[in-house]
């Protein structure tokens, strides 16, 4: 199962924050002044991630400390953590008060930030990569399914994944599913699992003793 989410996650940083490098402008717009829909943004967003990821490997200065400032200032802004976070813990979201759901939010982050800052430091060149993205999205209310195709040059075969996203003050992505795999569901039977064995106080307690 750990194996399964840690594929969806590189699927998110590697793919999807990396991947649509290969058809960028830069500078890119940014997604404050792009059209306000699912597709655009998502073009947006990722060009402008990329771009300064570029921007800095060419200065010499992907460090992983520099990809770490990089990773909080133009990718964690535009992922919305609390809603993922909610979804994951399912029930038990209704039950925490507010402290304890910024803990299991800083969770979810700090999960995603340890196991792929380094992939991020270590990616240097984007060039084989293409990704496009479909303008035919899905849209009920807030939420929209923005669907994303994946390959590398010279490689027959490619990657189908789905972005979801959520309208608050602005669209932000909240999961990514990969066939039926979805990154949301399976830490939601983590979280699940844990819960079970050693409480919510008790899990609370472990997370605040790693941080």
């Amino acid at each position: 199962m750990k194996f399964i989410l840690n594929i969806l996650k590189a699927f998110l940083f590697s793919f999807c924050f990396i991947g649509i490098a290969s058809a960028a402008d830069c500078p890119s717009i940014s997604p404050k002044m792009a059209a306000d829909n699912p597709t655009e943004q998502v073009e947006a967003i990722v060009n402008d991630v990329i771009c300064s990821f570029i921007a800095l490997h060419s200065e010499s200065n992907g460090t992983l400390q520099n990809t770490l400032n990089l990773t909080k200032k133009k990718i964690i802004p535009y992922m919305d953590l609390e809603h993922s976070t909610k979804l994951a813990l399912g029930d038990y979201w209704k039950d925490l008060d507010t402290r304890q759901r910024k803990i299991f939010e800083r969770d979810v982050k700090n999960s995603l930030i340890k196991d792929y800052v380094s992939i991020l430091a270590d990616m240097k060149d984007w060039k084989d990569i293409n990704v496009s993205v479909d303008n035919q999205y899905s849209q009920t209310d807030n939420i929209a399914n923005v669907k994303v195709l994946v390959s590398l040059k010279n490689e027959s075969s490619s990657a189908k994944v789905t972005l979801r996203l959520i309208r608050k003050n602005r669209w932000k992505i909240y999961d990514l599913v990969y066939q039926t795999i979805s990154i949301v569901d399976i830490e939601k039977v983590g979280y699940d699992s844990k819960i079970k064995r050693q409480g919510i106080d008790g899990l609370i307690e472990k997370m605040l003793s790693r941080s």
